[in-house]
């Protein structure tokens, strides 16, 4: 079901706002209104009456291989698209499906769970053919499914206070990650990947010690951490905070209480930069010009705020730029023209979304 339409965006429509010309009858059908600046749909879920009809709730993850070819993964499955996420292809049921990742244009990774987690209640999930059949990873290791990352050879599995595992030949072999000590729980990654010294590359997790936020970095792909300060008092649920690098040394770390912290250093250093509201920030994505969106909690139907913002300055202003019955949980670009956004509406019968910015 087609939520709404808006994107008036450049070879997307003719100059006189005529109909779309791509290639689907079903973006044609969902061109009834339109907002500011991004296409919202959905994956094309029907129905819903008396529990009647394919609903298709909340979407966690979305990940793209090109301008074409993507994934997405939610409560009401695991889905692909060809056509740059106007339309969806269910290729998992109905599930606990959290992250996606791609390796290729057929190597898929699932990370699979079970609320509220515990050992035997995750799963982790390798396709090598574009989703026709699955692998299971680490079988019977894995204690939850707070994130997932998958570039080049790389494969981390981030499970909170469960142990954490880390791969470095593609997902051959795998290793407990410890993290040289310094975190006793791990929920968020971040690899930016944009430069590799004779070591490795940098990475950041962000966790917690003794309850308390902690983030970690590695400058050798992992093999040696150290602990970067942050400011004190931070917000308590720690593992809802979020992380973006978009290099090495170019961050954000976003909060509960819609706190945003920047870093130009390397995490040295930390400056506020938050949004205008005190709703939990829930997915970033900037480049590394400091343009880019973050997304806030928006998941009480009856209450109805902001729930995606734009920056042009890395954080130093923002605007809203979607709102209204609309929840962002994941958000991945190519530029900061090239965007999708993927969440929930909420309400009595929810619904999947898909926000789509192209320019």
């Amino acid at each position: 079901m087609l939520i709404a339409a808006c994107e008036v965006a450049s070879g997307a429509f003719a100059q006189d706002g005529g109909l779309w010309q791509g290639e689907t009858q079903a973006t044609q059908a969902g061109l009834r209104a339109r907002s500011d600046r991004f296409l919202v749909l959905d994956t094309g879920g029907s129905g819903g009456g008396r529990g009647q009809g394919d609903v298709r709730q909340k979407l966690h993850d979305v990940v793209f291989w090109n301008h074409k070819l993507g994934w997405a993964s939610g409560y009401g499955g695991v889905f692909r698209t060809e056509d740059g996420g106007l339309t969806w292809r269910r290729m998992k049921p109905r599930g606990g499906w959290y992250h996606v990742e791609m390796c290729g244009p057929d190597e898929i990774w699932l990370l699979e769970g079970q609320h509220p987690g515990g050992l035997g209640k995750a799963w982790l999930w390798r396709s090598t053919d574009g989703g026709k059949t699955w692998n299971e990873e680490l079988k019977g290791k894995l204690g939850h499914y707070w994130d997932l990352y998958c570039r080049g050879n790389e494969r981390w599995a981030l499970c909170g206070d469960s142990p954490c595992f880390r791969s470095d030949d593609g997902g051959a072999t795998w290793r407990q990650e410890r993290f040289g000590g310094l975190l006793q729980g791990a929920f968020k990654l971040a690899m930016p990947a944009d430069v590799r010294t004779e070591k490795g590359l940098a990475v950041y997790v962000i966790g917690h010690h003794q309850r308390q936020p902690r983030l970690v970095k590695s400058l050798d792909s992992g093999k040696t951490w150290t602990t970067l300060p942050l400011p004190e008092n931070l917000p308590e649920r720690i593992f809802r905070y979020c992380l973006h690098f978009a290099t090495s040394e170019m961050g954000w770390l976003g909060l509960t209480d819609g706190g945003v912290l920047f870093t130009a250093d390397g995490g040295a250093t930390w400056e506020r930069r938050s949004l205008p509201t005190d709703q939990a920030v829930t997915a970033l994505w900037l480049d590394q010009f400091g343009r880019g969106y973050a997304g806030a909690s928006n998941s009480d139907h009856h209450r109805r705020r902001e729930t995606l913002y734009e920056t042009a300055d890395g954080g130093k202003r923002w605007r809203a730029v979607l709102g209204g019955a609309k929840h962002v949980s994941a958000l991945f670009g190519f530029g900061p023209g090239r965007l999708w956004a993927v969440g929930d509406v909420p309400g009595y019968v929810p619904n999947d979304l898909v926000a789509i910015l192209d320019y």
